[in-house]
C-alpha cells in the first residue's frame, strides 16, 4: 500500500518547466562580517510571472555565509525562512543581532560547506515591496485602553484596503505570491550560485517551501531539515481548535506525570477551566508595561488561551506554565498578560502582501467551514478562538489567487529528511511531521519533549544533528537522547 501510495504521488505532478538560467549578481553586504570569518553578498534576480512570460525580474538579496573548509562541498546549505514574510535578516536594527546569531547557528554546517541566505521575493530587502505600512501603524500606536472589537475591525478594514489598492497599483496580483513560486525562485538561487545540488534547511512555513522543491526539483535535492513542520495536506485554519486541545493536553498529562508538579498543582485541567470560565463570562482590564506610559490588555477566555499558546510556541517559558496557569486561576493574570498576542494584524517584520497572498491562497480561503465547526464542537472551548478570526476579514478583501489542487497533495520523495518538532509546538504539531513523514522513506524525526516551535532555535542538539544529517544523510539511533525528557517544572 505505502509503495503504491509513493509511486502514485511521486508522478502526480510533472516537472518544473525550464527557464532561462539566473545570475549571482555580486555586491556589498548589509551587515557586518565578523573577523575570521567571509561571506559573498549580492542579488539573484527571478520572473516576476511564474505562470506566464515575464514582464520584469524581481532581485532577491542573497547572502552567503562561506565555510571554512580550504575546499568547501559544491552542495551548500539554503536556507528557507518561515512566515511567509518574513526575512531571515531581520529589519532595521535588529539585522546586526541577528546575524550574530546566524553566524553562530551555522558554524556547524559551514565546517564543510557553505549556507545560503536569502530574502523571498516581496519580502524584506527583497522587490517588490509588500509591506502595508498602514497596518504597521495601527499595531505600533499606543493606546491607553484597549479598542473595541467593532472599532478594530473598522480600522483594519480601512487599512487592508488601502495595501490591497497599493499592491495593484504597483502592478502586482497574488499569483505572483504562491509556495510554489517560492520554491522556484529557492532553486534559481541555488543555479545562480552554480549549486547542481543542496541541501535544504526550512523552519516553519518554509518547511512548506522546502517540500513543494522536493516534490518539483527531487534530483537537485541532496538532502533536507524540516524543522516544525508544515505539509501541504493540513490546514491550519480546519485543525486550530485540535491544536490548542492536543498541545494543552500534553501540559495537563506532563504535570499529572510529575510529582513535584502534580503536588504542587492538584487539577491543573480543572483551575484552567475554572480560569477559561470566568474570562468568558467577565473579560478584564489588566495593565501591562511601565508607569510613565501605562496601557491595559483586554483579556477574554479567547485572549488568555492565545496567550497561553503562545508561551508555548515560543518554548523555554514551558516549565513555568502550570504557575502561569495556577496565577491566572486565582485572578492574578498580570503575567499572562505579557503573553497576550498582540490585537493588531500589523507586524513591522511581516510583508503583510505577500503573508496575505499566501495565507488567503493556500489555507483561509481552501478551508472547509463544515470541518472547522465540527472542530470546534469536538475540542472545546478552543472553538472560542476562531469566532473573532482577522483572516476571514482580511481574505474577504484580499486579491487572491486560487490555488491548484495538486498543490495538496503529500510530497513522495527519496530523498533523505530530518524532520524535528517539539512537543509543546501548538503551531506545527508532531504529529503534522508523522504525517509528512508517512510518504518521505528515508526521513527521521525527533521529537523534543519540552521543546515549543522552531526547535533549530533553542536546542542545541537539534542544530549538531542538523548538520551531522546534511554531513552524512542518516543518523545514529542515539541521536539527542536528552530529546526525550520531559519538561521539569517550576513551583509556585
Amino acid at each position: 500500500m505505502a509503495a503504491a501510495l509513493l509511486a502514485t504521488l511521486l508522478a502526480a505532478l510533472a516537472p518544473a518547466p525550464a527557464r532561462a538560467e539566473a545570475r549571482f549578481v555580486p555586491g556589498p553586504c548589509w551587515f557586518t562580517v565578523p573577523d575570521g570569518e567571509a561571506a559573498l553578498c549580492g542579488t539573484v534576480a527571478v520572473p516576476d510571472r511564474r505562470d506566464r512570460p515575464a514582464t520584469r525580474a524581481f532581485r532577491l538579496p542573497v547572502a552567503v555565509l562561506l565555510s571554512t573548509a580550504k575546499q568547501p562541498a559544491p552542495d551548500p546549505v539554503l536556507f528557507i525562512e518561515g512566515g511567509p514574510g518574513a526575512s531571515p535578516f531581520g529589519a532595521g536594527e535588529a539585522v546586526e543581532e541577528r546575524m550574530e546569531a546566524w553566524w553562530e547557528l551555522s558554524a556547524p554546517f559551514r565546517r564543510t560547506r557553505n549556507l545560503v541566505l536569502f530574502d523571498p521575493r516581496g519580502v524584506g530587502r527583497a522587490e517588490p515591496d509588500t509591506d502595508c505600512p498602514d497596518l504597521d501603524v495601527l499595531g505600533a500606536s499606543p493606546r491607553p485602553r484597549p479598542v473595541s472589537r467593532e472599532r478594530r475591525a473598522a480600522l483594519e478594514r480601512a487599512a487592508v484596503a488601502a495595501c490591497a489598492d497599493r499592491f495593484k497599483a504597483a502592478g502586482l496580483d497574488s499569483a505572483m505570491f504562491t509556495t510554489p513560486v517560492a520554491a522556484d525562485d529557492a532553486m534559481d538561487i541555488a543555479t545562480a550560485l552554480g549549486a547542481q545540488r543542496v541541501n535544504l534547511f526550512a523552519v516553519s512555513y518554509g518547511t512548506r517551501v522546502a517540500l513543494e522543491a522536493m516534490r518539483r526539483y527531487g534530483p537537485r535535492v541532496r538532502t533536507a531539515v524540516l524543522d516544525s513542520v508544515y505539509p501541504p495536506d493540513v490546514n491550519a485554519v480546519e485543525d486550530a481548535p485540535w491544536l490548542g486541545s492536543r498541545a494543552f493536553r500534553r501540559l495537563f498529562d506532563d504535570c499529572a506525570g510529575n510529582r513535584a508538579c502534580r503536588a504542587a498543582y492538584p487539577d491543573l485541567e480543572g483551575r484552567f477551566q475554572t480560569m477559561v470560565e470566568r474570562l468568558e463570562k467577565a473579560p478584564v482590564d489588566v495593565p501591562v508595561g511601565d508607569a510613565a506610559v501605562p496601557l491595559a490588555v483586554r483579556l477574554d477566555s479567547a485572549g488568555a488561551m492565545a496567550a497561553l499558546l503562545e508561551a508555548m510556541a515560543e518554548g523555554d517559558p514551558v516549565p513555568r506554565l502550570p504557575a502561569l496557569v495556577d496565577r491566572a486561576a486565582r485572578g492574578r493574570y498580570e503575567r499572562l498578560a505579557h503573553w497576550v498576542p498582540a490585537p493588531w494584524l500589523g507586524d513591522p517584520d511581516t510583508a503583510e502582501g505577500v503573508a496575505f497572498s499566501i495565507e488567503c491562497r493556500e489555507t483561509i480561503n481552501p478551508a472547509d467551514p463544515v470541518k472547522l465547526a465540527e472542530n470546534a464542537r469536538r475540542f472545546p472551548p478552543f472553538g472560542a478562538m476562531s469566532t473573532d478570526d482577522p483572516g476571514r476579514r482580511v481574505c474577504a478583501q484580499w486579491p487572491a489567487a486560487a490555488q491548484e489542487a495538486a498543490e495538496r497533495l503529500p510530497v513522495a520523495s527519496p530523498v533523505p529528511v530530518l524532520l524535528l518538532s517539539g512537543a509543546y509546538d501548538p503551531l506545527t504539531p508532531p504529529e503534522w511531521a508523522e504525517r509528512a513523514a508517512s510518504t518521505l522513506p528515508k526521513s527521521r524525526h525527533l521529537v523534543f519533549r519540552s521543546a515549543g516551535h522552531l526547535v533549530s532555535g533553542s536546542e542545541d542538539c537539534a542544530t549538531a544533528v542538523a548538520a551531522q544529517f546534511v554531513e552524512q544523510e542518516s543518523l545514529p539511533p542515539n541521536a539527542c537522547p536528552n530529546a526525550a525528557k520531559p519538561p521539569g517544572f517550576e513551583g509556585p
